[in-house]
């Protein structure tokens, strides 16, 4: 499967050809003599590689210097530190009965760098658990996630 560490390290290369299959695939004597990797980008058929390739490009080319405005913005994104990325706001701060998190507009750092993390560990919890597996949790942040989750949370995961 593809990952985004195949898009970090991909990302650092000079080159990367990516062959696309069409229908049933490339002939695999071009894939014994030519292939390094092969990767799927999820358990489905396409009529063709195409798109999965336009997706592989799109995750790893982003990643090359100069590529975005701004470098920072790939350090803090969902699977870049084990976790799936917290919600994120915009104006206003109430929009049809819905708050921006009082905690977002207070401007104190610390507090929010907390409530992200808090929300990244909640937001993984309740989507991709498998992700905790490999992500050292504090004491702290194991007991938020049973006081949020309670009896479903795993402190093994």
């Amino acid at each position: 499967p593809f990952q985004q560490k195949d898009a970090e390290r991909w990302s650092q290369l000079d080159s990367v050809v990516l062959l696309c299959g069409r229908y049933e695939g490339i002939d695999d004597r071009v894939r014994q003599r030519y292939v390094d990797e092969s990767i799927s980008i999820g358990d489905y058929v396409l009529s063709g590689g195409e798109l999965g390739a336009l997706v592989v490009l799109d995750a790893t080319l982003r990643l090359v210097p100069g590529v975005l405005g701004n470098a920072d913005s790939v350090q803090h994104e969902s699977f870049s530190e084990g976790l799936l990325e917290h919600p994120h706001f915009t104006r206003p701060s109430s929009w049809e009965g819905h708050d921006v998190p009082e905690v977002l507009l207070s401007g104190h750092h610390a507090r929010i760098e907390t409530w992200r993390r808090r929300q990244s560990l909640l937001k993984t919890a309740r989507m991709r658990p498998e992700l905790l597996e490999h992500v050292s949790l504090t004491a702290e942040e194991n007991e938020f996630l049973l006081s949020e989750l309670g009896s479903n949370w795993n402190e093994e995961t």
